[in-house]
């Protein structure tokens, strides 16, 4: 049981308990939850600080199988206990939704750019790799979810 309050007020923070979810899942870089959250580095990189003085996660050392040690995020047994709830509750599966939800609106949205703007226009290029770029992410967490279930 969480009984300081500080920490529930962070955990409703923009980000922090999608962070938790997924570094339950697994450990994580920053790097990882860049890619996979509709959060900004910045944001990521505030809750990863502040929920380590929270100690619901602590960074650690795990070695690679080419022997190389990459920084991850592992939950601590305060972290593990939220997580499991948020197990309870589908958590994960609710966050995965949601953002492939708003991706699928922000492709629609530059599909729709993409047909009214003329077809020389310089900024055809950037709104064409942006929807490759989601179709490309969006396949990652399908293949992802697919894997976890």
């Amino acid at each position: 049981m969480i009984e300081d309050k500080e920490i529930i007020e962070f955990l409703q923070r923009k980000g922090a308990m999608e962070i938790l979810v997924e570094i339950g899942h697994e450990p994580q870089r920053h790097t990882d939850l860049r890619e996979k959250l509709l959060l900004s580095s910045s944001t990521v990189h505030d809750r990863l600080k502040v929920g380590v003085q929270h100690e619901l996660w602590e960074q650690t050392l795990e070695q690679r199988p080419n022997g190389v040690s990459k920084k991850v995020y592992e939950l601590t047994d305060i972290g593990q206990e939220v997580w499991e709830f948020a197990q309870d509750e589908n958590l994960r599966q609710y966050h995965m939704a949601r953002r492939d939800a708003v991706r699928r609106v922000r492709n629609a949205e530059n599909a729709v750019l993409q047909s009214v703007s003329p077809e020389d226009a310089d900024w055809q290029d950037e709104i064409d790799s942006y929807i490759e770029t989601e179709r490309f992410e969006m396949q990652q967490r399908l293949d992802d979810y697919l894997t976890d279930t």
